[in-house]
């Protein structure tokens, strides 16, 4: 008898390792996700770096809301607030949603000293 087909112990080595790959695999993803993400506040940061500069040169006092730099900030996963004291400003990028990552932080300096507790920094 001609008997065409997989067996019971071929099709549970496969999903076992298929299972094996995910649990590997979907961790690596939603961690490449995260990074991608903190590509909009890096990015952000850069661009209040660059208008707090040429804010700085023309009224020589940086500034603590976004919207006197000429710049255009259309956060999706991060919000934006500078502090000022003096002649030094701190930008921060606070993560926004609700999840592992809500409420990490991402900061920057006048001089380009970048902190914070994001796991992804």
């Amino acid at each position: 008898m001609n008997r065409k087909g997989f067996t019971l112990v071929e099709v549970l080595i496969v999903v076992i390792i298929i299972g094996i790959l995910a649990a590997i695999g979907i961790p690596q993803f939603s961690a490449s996700i995260e990074r991608a993400k903190g590509g909009e506040a890096k990015a952000g940061l850069g661009h209040i770096q660059t208008g707090e500069k040429v804010y700085f040169a023309q009224n020589e006092v940086y500034t603590t809301t976004t919207t006197d730099l000429d710049i255009s900030l259309a956060p999706t996963y991060w919000s934006f607030t500078i502090t000022t004291s003096g002649d030094t400003y701190t930008a921060t990028a606070s993560r926004i949603g609700s999840g592992s990552y809500a409420g990490q932080t991402i900061t920057m300096t006048q001089a380009g000293v970048v902190q914070g507790n994001w796991k992804y920094r």
